[in-house]
């Protein structure tokens, strides 16, 4: 659905409330309640990416929500491109997904936090009221999924079971190897967005795997494509002493420890952090960060 923005009155904006994008006018309702019952201020909504970037700068909202997923941009693409355009403001991702990808993509991205459509909506809130204080906030649904053990199947494997996939079936999983979001892959297959999700459960079942990640690697690395370690895939590396390192990047980017709000330069710190430990997966080169207040 792509909805003109909703402006509300200019009492509640001058810097203050926060702004709701996302293409489901039911969920940008429901975030709307919530935020109102708790006493905050809607500074706007919209359905429409593009109109809310030309927009947001000049209602500077102290925190923009931002769903995961329009045509043709992801959340990620978003928050950078009002990053860009206003760098004071601060921006947080909220996802149905629950795995690594999606929570890296946020940090890359700039974003203060991930939350998750599966939390409770006192769980929401919580979060969304930490990153309106200046902390990070992220779902606690992601932590399972940072802690997971390296997963490295055996190449004689690989063949198998992706023989175990209809032709329907594989080309739905290309389009998890490309990164698309069943919406995406759903248009692009004329199927529904409820179908397709179902057709993915099956492709993971069958491939024996829990996440879309891991499919994703599996499928680019059988179609001989090009791997990214930014999408999760790095857990498969060459290098597994690096993953490690991943793994604690991630934990410090999202953890709760901090009882000072961060500093913009403390969280460009952490997100370069976890964009070099990705590539140390991929070359096997590490680099050394200073600590800081270090000369």
């Amino acid at each position: 659905m792509m909805a003109d923005p909703r402006i509300y009155p200019s009492a509640t904006l001058a810097g203050r409330g926060v702004y709701l994008l996302d293409d489901h006018e039911v969920v940008r309702r429901g975030l709307r309640q919530l935020l109102e019952s708790d006493g905050l201020s809607i500074a706007g909504e919209s359905g429409s990416a593009g109109e809310a970037v030309r927009r947001i700068p000049a209602l500077r909202p102290e925190l923009v929500i931002i769903g995961d997923d329009f045509p043709g941009v992801s959340g990620a693409d978003v928050c950078r491109a009002i990053a860009a355009a206003a760098p004071g403001i601060r921006c947080v991702l909220m996802t149905g997904d629950g795995d690594e990808a999606v929570l890296i993509d946020s940090i890359l991205a700039g974003a203060w936090g991930c939350l998750s459509k599966e939390d409770d909506s006192g769980e929401q809130l919580r979060l969304i009221r930490r990153a309106l204080a200046g902390h990070t906030a992220h779902s606690g649904r992601f932590h399972p999924a940072l802690v997971a053990p390296p997963l490295r199947p055996g190449p004689a494997g690989t063949d198998e079971r992706l023989r175990r996939l209809s032709r329907q079936e594989m080309n739905a999983a290309i389009g998890l190897a490309k990164g698309m979001s069943n919406r995406q892959i759903s248009q692009e297959m004329f199927l529904s967005e409820k179908t397709v999700k179902n057709m993915v459960s099956t492709i993971l079942m069958k491939l024996g795997m829990a996440r879309r990640t891991q499919a994703a690697v599996l499928i680019t690395r059988a179609l001989n494509h090009s791997q990214d370690p930014a999408d999760g895939g790095y857990r498969f590396s060459r290098f597994p002493a690096l993953i490690l390192e991943v793994t604690a990047a991630l934990l410090n980017c999202t953890s709760e420890a901090r009882t000072v709000p961060l500093t913009d330069e403390a969280r460009a710190r952490d997100a370069v952090r976890l964009a070099d430990a990705l590539t140390a997966t991929r070359t096997g080169l590490t680099v050394s960060h200073p600590q800081p207040g270090s000369a």
